[in-house]
């Protein structure tokens, strides 16, 4: 791949980079985010991200008010409301565009992120809000998004011991439109599985989230993206300073 072909995700600055986060629900991929950005702010270590605005399409919700009392302009637009209030359906793909406008134009009107982190966000993203930032929207699954066995609606951690796994990565990704998981950025450390069974899905997914998300998560924004060491080409192979990384991503080593 010709150098010149490669694009980055965020390019190197002196000045923070600035993101807008979204969320629906307790927010503690959010709040992770923010205080590892808080903390190289006041170490003087750089790069981190500064984080603009949150937007929330259920307002009310804990991440929302934790946003709130930090000081961050929270915004808010009800999805549930907005369908209700057209007639349509969720998954109506033009009114999902109208809702997605109507958002971005909220976040605009506070900040110009440079990228937009869902953590935790339970609306899919359509195809105006992902073109409009093409290459900047970064989400989380709580799980190895490179395995075949995934199926929606049953946790990560249930469908890794139901294959065998023996232990288990969450991964940081790109969005895509219309496909359920864009390139790969980084995955966590593993987590082992070893000794639990299905029905112990809460404690697995409370390891996966302090040992693995709470971690990898700030470390993409913080160090991966805001440090512009990551770029992308025309068939969305994803490079690490310079050096193209496989279906997996960057594997974190803590």
């Amino acid at each position: 791949m010709n150098a010149s072909q490669i694009k980055p995700i965020c390019r190197p600055s002196d000045e923070p980079m600035l993101a807008a986060v979204f969320v629906s629900g307790s927010g503690t991929n959010f709040i992770a985010i923010y205080e590892e950005g808080k903390r190289r702010e006041a170490a003087g270590v750089k790069p981190y991200a500064e984080i603009g605005a949150v937007f929330t399409n259920a307002p009310g919700c804990v991440g929302a008010l934790k946003a709130a009392e930090l000081g961050i302009p929270v915004l808010s637009l009800s999805s549930k409301l907005f369908f209700s209030s057209l007639g349509k359906d969720p998954d109506d793909e033009e009114a999902r565009d109208y809702f997605d406008a109507e958002s971005s134009a909220l976040i605009e009107s506070v900040c110009t992120p440079d990228i937009i982190i869902l953590a935790g966000y339970r609306r899919r993203l359509g195809g105006m809000i992902l073109g409009r930032y093409r290459n900047r929207v970064v989400n989380l699954y709580p799980g190895d998004i490179t395995k075949g066995y995934l199926v929606r609606g049953v946790d990560a951690s249930v469908q890794a011991i139901r294959a065998g796994e023996r232990s288990i990565r969450c991964t940081v990704y790109l969005e895509r439109e219309n496909v359920r998981f864009g390139p790969a950025i980084v995955q966590s450390e593993p987590i082992s599985l070893a000794g639990y069974k299905e029905g112990d899905s809460e404690t697995v997914n409370e390891l996966i989230r302090s040992r693995g998300e709470w971690k990898v998560f700030p470390y993409a924004v913080h160090e991966l993206i805001a440090g512009g060491r990551l770029g992308i080409d025309t068939d969305d192979n994803i490079y690490l300073d310079g050096r193209k990384l496989g279906k997996e991503g960057y594997q974190y080593r803590g």
